[in-house]
């Protein structure tokens, strides 16, 4: 399986660009919270930043305070809420060490490597029928999209050289932009040809050379009819099935609005995948099923479905004095909020659900809404639930037993779907293919 760092260390050896290491020092003025440090770009991940207080000689370390310009190599000193500056005093000592490269950072390489990845693997697929993801790009893919990515990165430094100026030595040495510019663009010419013929002899990427083999379609069913590997008159053992690509006819399917992803199951055993989306869904429960294909009414089987989130809490209470339109809610643990805090309330009562603003937190297990009605209200034992009203990350747990998966055909569509607690409205927000890739295959 490709990673997007194991890429960029392979893109930064073709390139020459590998890290080295730095220690620079200054003293602060007292004026300023942004210090120039003179190396660029900037590996902000390895950067420790230490400073020696003038006023008892005291030495801190203040690298979760330190925001890092990665490609001006600029240090900007910021107080723990992220936002107030943090100005040494003047005289302090200011230590910064970390690593830095020659061409590129590691958030410029990642869009270089992922521009390449996509035009690479355009209308890829593999031999389940999934689209071709870094997840499951074959190992002898790897270095042919390193040297892709690495044709991007050189024309990206010969368009920088193209407006670069002549440099002329006081000892006569003179190296014209042009002649930097036409080694680069020799540079991209290498490595396009050397792009070109691995993926010609492999039949991957841009210029693959795609060989299908002649499959028999069922005039009754208009089904592939499978093939099975040949084996010797006397070879006992179970036929092998041929897991070759089906032809796409030249498919282009257009994206699904909720398109979430893939999922790949095996058949015969269980399986759990988590999945994480950041939205908003207060106040709504959840419907997940397989369907037999997107945009289908038709439900092959529902599935387990658990969800969690941050920011919700459980309501053991709820109480309204007669004649007051404010109430009381109880929780079990500590919640957090804040008046103003819009939030959802759902298992209460009738007169309590629904979306409001809390009005105080009297303690941090209690806090009050205002409804509409002053009738009294006692209610104890509750299960209900609180949500702050705004997008949060959620985390959605999709289970499928091994006998749900025995039963289910090779592709179908997971689809995870909202009830609104108060309209009952049901819409899809989050679905994708899910294939089950065939463990064995028996032939009697």
């Amino acid at each position: 399986m490709a990673t997007i760092n194991g890429l960029i260390s392979r893109v930064r050896v073709e390139l020459g660009d590998l890290g080295k290491s730095f220690v620079t020092q200054f003293v602060a003025d007292g004026s300023t919270n942004r210090f120039k440090l003179h190396y660029a770009p900037l590996d902000s991940t390895t950067v420790t930043v230490q400073t020696k207080w003038i006023s008892n000689g005291t030495i801190y370390n203040i690298t979760v305070n330190s925001h890092i310009e990665e490609s001006t190599g600029v240090l900007v000193l910021l107080q723990n809420d992220g936002v107030t500056p943090l100005v040494p005093a003047d005289g302090d000592e200011i230590t910064v060490t970390g690593s830095y490269y020659r061409y590129f950072t590691g958030a410029e390489l990642t869009q270089l490597i992922n521009d390449a990845f996509v035009q690479h693997s355009l209308n890829a697929l593999d031999s389940t029928g999934r689209k071709v993801t870094l997840d499951n790009l074959p190992v002898n893919e790897e270095y042919p999209l390193t040297i892709y990515a690495v044709t991007l990165a050189l024309y990206t430094l010969a368009t920088d050289s193209a407006f670069d100026i002549d440099i002329s030595a006081p000892d006569g040495v003179s190296i014209p932009r042009s002649e930097r510019y036409r080694q680069l663009m020799e540079m991209v010419q290498t490595r396009q040809t050397q792009y070109r013929e691995l993926c010609a002899l492999m039949g991957i990427g841009l210029y693959r050379i795609e060989v299908f083999d002649l499959n028999r379609v069922s005039k009754m069913t208009n089904r592939l009819i499978p093939h099975y590997i040949p084996q010797e008159v006397d070879d006992r053992s179970y036929p092998q099935r041929v897991n070759q690509p089906a032809p796409t006819l030249g498919n282009k399917p257009t994206t699904w609005p909720t398109e979430a992803g893939e999922v790949t199951a095996y058949q015969g055993r269980a399986f759990t995948t988590s999945l994480t989306f950041n939205d908003n869904y207060a106040g709504k429960t959840f419907i997940a099923n397989l369907l037999n294909q997107r945009g289908s009414v038709l439900v092959v089987q529902p599935f387990t479905l658990s969800v969690s989130t941050t920011d919700t809490d459980v309501i053991t209470g709820a109480s309204r004095t007669s004649g007051s339109t404010t109430v009381t809610i109880t929780t079990s643990t500590a919640h957090g909020l804040i008046a103003g805090a819009a939030v959802v309330i759902t298992g209460v009562d009738a007169t309590v659900n629904g979306g409001g603003t809390v009005v105080a937190a009297p303690t941090t297990t209690t806090f009050t809404v205002t409804s509409t009605v002053t009738t009294a209200l006692s209610l104890t034992g509750l299960t209900g639930q609180v949500e702050t009203n705004a997008a949060k990350n959620y985390t959605f747990t999709l289970s499928f037993t091994a006998d749900q998966t025995l039963r289910l055909a090779e592709r179908t569509y997971w689809s995870i779907s909202t009830v609104d607690a108060f309209t009952n409205a049901q819409v899809e927000i989050k679905g994708g293919n899910f294939f089950t890739v065939r463990s064995s295959t028996v032939v009697l």
